[in-house]
Parts: structure tokens; C-alpha cells; sequence
């Protein structure tokens, strides 16, 4: 199940490099009016001294749809949110893991979770943009529950300005949802607008279809992202450790 899901990664990869060179060109009728407005609120809100290092944001789907079961890591009809839970906490590890191996380096990492709801944001901290923290993540992640509808593009959106308050060179953007954009801007607008942003700004951005199928998220894959899926909890947790290792905590 790795080696396929690490071929999966390198397939992906290849296809995304082709489409993010051509994301940064805009069409021959130029951006959408949805897509001026986007580039318009992912500005930078104030100037940040580059520096060095690692930064990620990791963006978790609970909307209504993750309360629904599905193949758990042991063949057991486990939640998705739970399946979710047990992922972030195993991406929170491999961070720490780099980190303690890697204390020369700042390493940031930031864990939200997205949802619609009334009188919420649509993204909200699970865990704050910081070193990462064992214990302090495992409590944090209990917390989330599923409910609402999918604002895929807004959580894009507002994690993406979190990368960008770090100020650090590498920045990477995971997004992992098993359902279609339902409020807000599309993702696939909103891909396409951050790979038109100045080099210095861009994250790398993955996009994990979990429990869904992959191609109904093919215009995201084209605008530039590196798009992959995930049938149930084993396949979800090899596909991100493939990522985490072949792309995001690397040696630079």
C-alpha cells in the first residue's frame, strides 16, 4: 500500500508541475471577476522579513459529511472524523519528529479544521501556527466535531495568509476533504490565483480527496495543485506520509 501510494505521489507530482506553470498565466480573458477579488483579499496585510525555514498549514475537513462512517485503519467502521483525527495526530508527530532532528531550523506548523457555521469563521485554529506540540495538539483535536457545509476555497484562503505572516521560504498548504466545495470561493479560483501571486508568496498545495472520488476535483489538479486520493484510513494515512516524505519534510 506505501510503494502505491508513494508512485501515486510521484505520478501526481508530475502532472502538477506541468499545470502549475501554466497556472501562472492568466487565460486569454484574463482573471474572473471572482478571481480579481480573491487576489485582491490574499495581498499581504502588512510586509514580513523573509527567513529561513518550514511552514505548513494543514487544513481538515469536518463539515456534516465526516460524521459519516467509512473504512477504519483496522477494517472497521470508524467516522470519518475520527479517521481525520488519527491522521492529524500522526502529522503532527512526523513534524516533531523533524523538528527535534532539525533544531537549526524553524519549523512551524498549523493545524485547522473547516466548516461552515453560523456565527463562526469558516477556518478555524485547531492549533495555532507554531513549533509543533505533542500534547498540546492531542488535547486540541479532540475538540473538533463535523457539522456544517464545505468552504474549501475560504479555508485556502485564510490559511494561506497565515503562511504568510511566518515570512518562511518554504511554505506548504494540505488541504484533505471528502466533499465538493458548497460555500464560498471555489478552490480551483482560488489555486489558480495563489500560483499568480509573487514566487516569494506561493505555497506548495496538496489536495487530498479522502472517501471521494478524486477527479470531481480535477480543476484543481489544473490550476495547479498536486491532487491526490485516499479511499479509506490506511490509504488516507500512506498517501500523507508519502507527501510528508517526499515533499514537505525534506532536507533542504
Amino acid at each position: 500500500m506505501r510503494v502505491a501510494a508513494a508512485m501515486g505521489v510521484a505520478l501526481a507530482l508530475a502532472a502538477a508541475g506541468a499545470c502549475q506553470r501554466e497556472a501562472g498565466e492568466a487565460g486569454d480573458d484574463g482573471p474572473s471577476r471572482a478571481e480579481r477579488r480573491i487576489d485582491e483579499e490574499l495581498g499581504p496585510a502588512a510586509e514580513v522579513q523573509p527567513r529561513e525555514g518550514l511552514a505548513a498549514a494543514i487544513l481538515i475537513d469536518v463539515s456534516g459529511s465526516m460524521v459519516e462512517e467509512g473504512d477504519g485503519p483496522d477494517g472497521r467502521e470508524t467516522r470519518k472524523i475520527e479517521v481525520a483525527r488519527r491522521a492529524a495526530r500522526d502529522l503532527v508527530e512526523q513534524f516533531a519528529r523533524y523538528a527535534d532532528d532539525h533544531t537549526g531550523e524553524a519549523v512551524l506548523l498549523g493545524l485547522y479544521e473547516f466548516s461552515e457555521r453560523d456565527g463562526e469563521p469558516d477556518c478555524r485554529a485547531v492549533i495555532e501556527m507554531a513549533p509543533p506540540d505533542r500534547a498540546r495538539a492531542d488535547a486540541a483535536m479532540k475538540r473538533m466535531r463535523a457539522q456544517g457545509g464545505t468552504p474549501i476555497g475560504n479555508a485556502m484562503m485564510a490559511a494561506k495568509r497565515q503562511l504568510d505572516a511566518t515570512g518562511l521560504s518554504r511554505r506548504h498548504l494540505l488541504v484533505v476533504t471528502d466533499g465538493e466545495n458548497t460555500d464560498g470561493f471555489d478552490p480551483d479560483e482560488v489555486t489558480r490565483v495563489i500560483n499568480r501571486r509573487p514566487e516569494a508568496e506561493r505555497p506548495s498545495i496538496y489536495f487530498v480527496a479522502f472517501d471521494i472520488d478524486e477527479r470531481r476535483f480535477t480543476r484543481v489538479r489544473d490550476a495547479g495543485a498536486l491532487l491526490l486520493g485516499a479511499t479509506d484510513a490506511r490509504d488516507l494515512n500512506d498517501t500523507l506520509e508519502s507527501l510528508l516524505r517526499g515533499q514537505i519534510l525534506i532536507e533542504k
